[in-house]
């Protein structure tokens, strides 16, 4: 292991712990790479406190990492800043029973706290796909979204309190009990997490989404629903987007409230999923063979055209929430606005659904190099944008046959448009900057947003000027400025480079 406090200066027979140095200084994807020469793993707030202390004092850049499943280079060094692991800091430390509020660090596995409030009667909000991994601490400092966004909203919703240790050592609890490493809530400090509270500034506000830049999220509160115990699940075949958007509306109107996810895929990705995914022996389940050749009788060029959908309900009385979701389904047959659709018969199928869907990302990556773009765009225009770049795309990089892979959130407008040159592995910048400039082209055109839920990072920093006024750029490189005046929390990303300040000038 790498240990607090010590330097690492390579030496033969050294080998293990320079692999593991390696491995912090670069992101999941093997993109982004930094050269910090330590890492440093606390295992308590005391002690981000005294090593956060010290970095101000000494003009030493920090950057905080949690599951290392980003994928804007936010939390991989740029150059030799340390690296402030919190995968140490893993405790859970309850779940009201009245409230609903979970209490944790923010080292803890997302996948952990599913199975924690699940054992105690609570779903966990947030779910992504990289749930088995990633940090919820991490989650909280990208605003991470996923699949039921639309349902439980976002982390600004459900986020009841903080603790923050803000770049000079400094220990915020906002909204949030004092809680002692232990578990001890220190009740003469105590600050409850109300659902309601308006007294003064809600600070919590400002770190969520700030990715490490003013301040180290090491614990949270979140507000977790009731574990609903009935769950139905469908995968739909459209033949265009103009059929999905009247699946999105008879959604809402045949399943109302119990409706919780409506996940998008076209027909480039599930494709590569079956070449890719389920250990890529180019089959893959039959659920997906099935859906790819829904009319045997089309063309491969007619069938590249469908458009895939899988919705979600969730409720409290099974009957009635398989009633809603046969009369949604017979809807959809008798409009004609489906071709096709399974309906998942028991949680097995339902798992099997979302594999499907929770494929999508590694199996483009084994494809080739990708470069991937997480937006927000008008609902309308989801598919729009992502006709208009392919078309710009064959007219400027048509030598290294790019395949355009749309896959996403739909129902709240978050699209992952994905460019995959299949067989070419390595970046090239050339490329890569004339896709970046065609992808935030159209979406700035029909007025959306270049990071839904990924994040800025290094990745998107310099962009962020393009979506932003010159009032709103300046506001918040104060806001940096005053929680972070030496700089030194995660330097160089999420603000552009000219709205950074030196460290210790």
């Amino acid at each position: 292991m790498i240990r607090p406090g010590v330097r690492y200066d390579p030496t033969p027979g050294d080998e293990d712990e320079c692999s593991e140095l390696l491995g912090y200084n670069e992101d999941w994807t093997g993109r982004y790479r930094g050269s910090s020469p330590l890492v440093l793993k606390p295992a308590n707030t005391a002690e981000v406190s005294s090593i956060l202390r010290y970095c101000h004092d000494n003009c030493i850049g920090v950057v905080t990492r949690g599951g290392n499943t980003g994928l804007c280079g936010g939390a991989t060094p740029l150059r030799d800043e340390i690296v402030l692991s919190l995968e140490g800091m893993n405790n859970i430390y309850g779940l009201d029973e009245h409230s609903g509020i979970l209490t944790c660090d923010s080292g803890v596995i997302l996948e952990n706290l599913h199975a924690y409030s699940n054992e105690r009667g609570y779903l966990f909000p947030l779910d992504i796909g990289a749930k088995g991994t990633c940090q919820i601490g991490g989650n909280v400092s990208t605003n991470a979204g996923g699949q039921y966004f639309f349902r439980f909203g976002g982390l600004h919703g459900t986020v009841m309190g903080l603790e923050v240790v803000l770049p000079d050592g400094r220990v915020l609890h906002l909204n949030m009990d004092n809680v002692d490493d232990d578990g001890t809530v220190q009740r003469t400090k105590r600050i409850s997490t109300h659902r309601k509270d308006n007294t003064g500034y809600d600070l919590k506000h400002i770190f969520i989404g700030a990715e490490g830049t003013i301040g180290v999220v090491t614990k949270v509160a979140i507000a977790c629903p009731a574990l609903p115990t009935s769950k139905n699940a469908t995968l739909l075949v459209c033949d265009s987007y103009c059929d999905v958007l009247k699946v999105m509306a008879t959604a809402k109107v045949e399943l109302g409230e119990i409706l919780s996810a409506m996940e998008f895929m076209d027909h480039n990705t599930l494709k590569l999923v079956q070449a890719h995914g389920f250990g890529g022996n180019g089959d893959g389940p039959r659920l997906l063979r099935d859906m790819l050749q829904s009319d045997p009788s089309k063309q491969e060029s007619d069938r590249s055209r469908q458009l895939y959908l899988l919705v979600e309900t969730q409720g409290s009385n099974s009957a009635d929430d398989a009633s809603k979701m046969d009369n949604f389904l017979a809807h959809l047959y008798d409009s004609g606005t489906i071709r096709n659709g399974f309906l998942a018969q028991d949680s097995r199928q339902m798992t099997e659904m979302w594999r499907i869907r929770e494929s999508c990302n590694p199996s483009v990556l084994r494809a080739g190099c990708v470069y991937k773009f997480d937006v927000s765009v008008p609902i309308e225009d989801y598919m729009t944008i992502a006709r208009e770049v392919e078309g710009r795309l064959f007219a400027s990089v048509k030598h290294v046959d790019p395949i355009v892979c749309v896959w996403g959130h739909v129902n709240d407008g978050n699209a992952h448009i994905n460019i995959v040159t299949p067989g070419r592995f390595e970046t090239e910048s050339a490329i890569e900057e004339t896709i970046e400039t065609i992808v935030f082209d159209e979406v700035l055109k029909h007025s959306g947003s270049i990071s839904a839920e990924h994040g800025i990072g290094q990745k998107k920093n310099e962009a962020l000027g393009r979506l932003k006024d010159e009032n709103i750029m300046v506001i918040m490189a104060q806001i940096k400025a005053l929680f972070d005046p030496h700089g030194i929390m995660n330097p160089g990303k999420y603000l552009p480079n000219k709205y950074q300040h030196n460290m210790c000038k």
